[in-house]
């Protein structure tokens, strides 16, 4: 056991002799304490100047300004001080340049300061916290290795790394590089997508339902392209991956076809103009009827507001193959129809005169087309009334209107003394039946 201990003991004694000559040529020597010194001196400085340039911006953003701008004074305030360090360190490299002093752990230290400055900025301009951190990963670790003398060891590693795919060799640094660019370049296109997607929404002369068609035909091809350039500028022979398209058009076709079918059908919707952004619409679910106003339509389902505030997303395939009740397809007028019975004994003129002055007074209730009242039937307990009205403005809701309407009639009825009836029966026997009546028996006094 001891013999084969003896090696392991014996390297990792060289190695932390290596590592203590190291410190002490590197950092125990008399050259190393100049630069630490220096480091301290433009640190201390930094701190100065950070603070004047820190107030001076807290000034300059408390004035009325765009969003943008204020973020980029927020991001120059925080990267102030090791800004300010670096060009002190960058001084400090200079003046013992001059005196023929070493500058190796100065210039080590400010290029891992000029690396987080750079990642800071860049991070800043990622929106989605989840790629700047991977950003911010990646760009550290080359930094690190750059810093260390491992980065062109660690580049020729990764090219040796690989597998043949048809006729061409794929390497770990090719595919990496293409990992990157790719990213870079989806991002990018992400980005012009939104802003295009942002003017296209501004485009009143457009309709909705082709605003939306255009700006995800827009997004999906910028990305494709985005992807492609990617892997052709990492070196990366697109042809070589033509082996993989049986299999994953197998996968697709298997595993993918519920999420293909709704991205076929959104494009289907937004290309027909059926739904657009801002309709009022009914439609039966898994939880039952659902009503609500279309807020977004998305690659694979439609967001629909209810009048309670929930959303619910309807992936697009059902609301191509389900009946779907648009109320402003070609346009937002709607009629409701309000039932109402009166006693045989009211005055139904009056009673009809009097619904449409309760519709008149609510405020929603169009003029034109006018209301009507109609006597529908004579029912068992009641003579029946029906109420018609137009709303031009179906996303308020249409049941509190009728609610409203109907509020107005109870109080019109009331002060006119129509007499709204509650059902009632009256039995009549054929036949006489015979009828015995008992005198309970009377209780003993005490």
């Amino acid at each position: 056991m001891e013999e084969e201990l003896a090696p392991l003991a014996a390297s990792a004694r060289a190695l932390a002799l290596e590592a203590l000559n190291w410190l002490d040529a590197r950092l125990l020597s008399l050259a190393s304490a100049y630069q630490l010194a220096a480091m301290a001196a433009a640190l201390a400085a930094a701190f100065l100047a950070h603070r004047l340039i820190r107030r001076a911006l807290e000034r300059i953003a408390a004035r009325p300004m765009p969003r943008l701008l204020r973020q980029a004074l927020r991001t120059a305030s925080s990267i102030s001080l090791p800004v300010a360090w670096t060009a002190g360190m960058w001084i400090a490299m200079a003046v013992l340049r001059d005196f023929g002093q070493p500058v190796a752990l100065l210039r080590l230290t400010a290029s891992l300061v000029n690396a987080w400055v750079a990642i800071r900025i860049v991070t800043v301009l990622i929106p989605s916290a989840g790629w700047a951190s991977a950003f911010a990963w990646c760009a550290w670790s080359v930094a690190a290795l750059n810093a260390l003398g491992l980065l062109d060891p660690t580049v020729e590693t990764l090219r040796e790394i690989g597998l043949n795919v048809g006729g061409a060799r794929i390497t770990a640094w090719s595919a990496l590089k293409g990992a990157a660019l790719t990213a870079a370049l989806v991002w990018g296109a992400n980005l012009a997508a939104g802003l295009l997607e942002g003017r296209l929404q501004r485009a009143r002369a457009m309709s909705p339902s082709m605003r939306v068609l255009i700006g995800k035909a827009a997004r999906y091809l910028a990305i494709a392209l985005a992807i492609t350039a990617g892997l052709g500028a990492a070196g990366i022979d697109l042809t070589a991956l033509a082996i993989f398209s049986g299999a994953i058009g197998v996968g697709i076709g298997l595993g993918m076809q519920r999420t293909v079918a709704n991205l076929v059908a959104g494009f289907a919707l937004l290309a027909d103009r059926s739904l657009k952004p801002g309709d009022v619409i009914e439609i039966e679910t898994a939880s039952g009827a659902t009503y609500g106003v279309v807020r977004m339509m998305g690659a694979r389902y439609v967001a629909v507001q209810a009048r309670d505030g929930t959303e619910t997303l309807i992936p697009n395939e059902l609301l191509i193959t389900s009946p779907v009740t648009n109320w402003t397809y070609s346009n937002k007028a709607v009629r409701r129809s309000i039932s109402v019975g009166v006693a045989y004994s009211a005055d139904v003129e009056k009673a009809m005169e009097l619904c449409l002055d309760a519709a008149r007074r609510t405020p929603r209730v169009l003029a034109a087309p006018q209301p009507v009242c109609l006597l529908r039937g004579f029912g068992d307990s009641s003579v029946d009334l029906e109420l018609r009205i137009w709303i031009d403005d179906p996303e308020g809701g249409v049941s509190n209107v009728a609610s409203e309407v109907n509020l107005h009639i109870w109080r019109l009825f009331r002060a006119h003394g129509i007499e709204i009836p509650f059902p009632q029966r009256d039995v009549n026997f054929r036949t006489p039946l015979p009828v015995e009546l008992r005198r309970p028996p009377r209780r003993p006094e005490a």
